[in-house]
């Protein structure tokens, strides 16, 4: 067990700890406030304060860990050693030029989400406000660079001292926003979708959506048995965050009341396992969100414990907040819509700190890494350089025994219109990414 030393454990100290210590490094974590107890503690310890203390290893602390409000640091990075870090220390005495834990904290909790920020037009947070994009390292898992420099010098002061990393692990996930191109709308809008495209031109649209509801030909979104036969060879079951929602402006699925909807879902739900995608409009109006993961509970008949946001949208800390009294356990929105990349400079899950409250909560968010409309839409990449950077970043997650998680939609696997050649794409990912 690795021992601390602080003036006192305050609940930033624990979580931090936690997570750099525990879950990435493997170590067991002990907390005193006792120089009598450390100095007489015969395993590997740390000190984390002010001055050294006894024969451990000393980090000088910053000072965040042990405030409670939220305030408004300007916080820059700084490259030492080849190595870019937050709160860089200068005492004489740390063996570290920084404090990993006050770092790791800032990067975890979202801490700059927390402050005066300007907003997209979706009112996200956007990716040039954020320190990973100014400070370059967006595309680096730092907090695990930052934990792996601990145990490193841990390793060193204490050589009979082993860590335990963590295996690396691939979870697909996909998102359904429109189970169906054609199928699954009532009259009226099926309607006004021939003549939506008589009006603009599209008659090639007009042919295929004829084609689909005269039984003619499958619908392009509806890919479900291609995403489960492209799985098997792996052993691996993907996540399907549904969106269950009125129809309107952005949250535009299928019927949600619809016979063959509510088989779908049940059949998704056999093998694999159902989340609730909740709409952009129920992030400004809670009964909502409520009505829609009620709506999804009782279509499952049973109790929705996943969520992703739809567009990546939430807001720190209320949507979370919001979801943990729904009773959802996983979030998979931890990520940019704009930009593959690292968001909390993290590559595991980890739980979600409420700040203003000062605690930690149940909820454990899950990283997402990059998305098959980021780098189309977004990057304008090509196929070829989307499977580039998909490559780099299975690599860099791997290196880090880190969890991939990937985003799909059910619609860019039709591999037709502006879509064509993307279900190669998703094939090959996963292959790079199970094997």
């Amino acid at each position: 067990m690795l021992l601390i030393l602080a003036a006192s454990v305050p609940n930033r100290l624990k979580y931090i700890a936690g997570l750099m210590v525990s879950d990435m490094l493997g170590l067991e974590v002990g907390f005193t406030t006792s120089p009598e107890e450390f100095s007489s503690h015969d395993g590997p310890k740390l000190a984390y304060g002010h001055e050294p203390a006894g024969n451990g290893v000393f980090i000088h602390a910053s000072g965040l860990l042990f405030e409670t409000a939220v305030s408004p640091y300007r916080v820059y990075p700084v490259l030492i050693d080849g190595e870019t870090v937050l709160f860089e220390s200068e005492h004489p005495s740390s063996e570290l030029r920084f404090d990993p834990f006050a770092a790791g904290f800032y990067m975890a909790t979202r801490y700059e989400e927390y402050q005066t920020h300007k907003k997209d037009k979706f009112g996200r947070f956007p990716v040039a406000e954020s320190i990973a994009w100014q400070g370059k390292f967006l595309d680096v898992p730092i907090v695990h660079h930052w934990a792996a420099k601990l145990g490193e010098l841990l390793v060193k002061r204490f050589p009979g001292l082993k860590l335990n990393q963590r295996v690396y692990n691939y979870v697909p996930t996909i998102d359904i926003d429109h189970a169906w191109c054609y199928l699954g709308r009532n009259f009226t809008r099926t309607l006004g979708g021939f003549g939506r495209s008589l009006v603009n031109g599209h008659f090639r649209e007009v042919g295929n959506r004829f084609r689909v509801l005269s039984g003619m030909a499958s619908d392009p979104y509806d890919n479900y048995d291609f995403i489960r036969k492209v799985h098997e060879p792996y052993d691996s079951h993907p996540l399907f965050f549904v969106l269950f929602a009125d129809y309107g402006g952005n949250d535009n699925n299928v019927s949600v009341d619809g016979r063959n909807f509510l088989k779908l879902l049940h059949d998704l739900d056999v093998h694999q396992t159902v989340g609730i995608h909740p709409s952009l409009s129920s992030n400004k109006y809670l009964f909502k969100l409520e009505d829609e993961y009620d709506g999804l509970c009782e279509a499952l008949d049973r109790d929705v414990t996943l969520s992703r946001q739809h567009f990546l949208k939430f807001s720190m800390p209320r949507t979370y907040r919001t979801l943990i009294q729904l009773g959802i356990t996983h979030d998979y929105s931890m990520g940019y819509a704009s930009n593959p990349g690292f968001r909390a400079g993290l590559a595991i899950p980890f739980r979600f700190y409420d700040l203003v409250r000062d605690e930690i909560t149940p909820l454990v968010i899950h990283p997402v890494t990059l998305m098959d409309v980021t780098m189309k839409d977004y990057l304008r990449l090509s196929t070829e350089k989307s499977l580039e950077e998909i490559s780099k970043m299975i690599q860099t997650i791997r290196s880090v025994n880190g969890e991939f998680v990937s985003i799909w939609h059910n619609e860019s696997l039709g591999d037709t219109g502006r879509w064509a050649g993307w279900r190669a794409v998703y094939e090959q990912m996963v292959k790079m990414a199970s094997s």
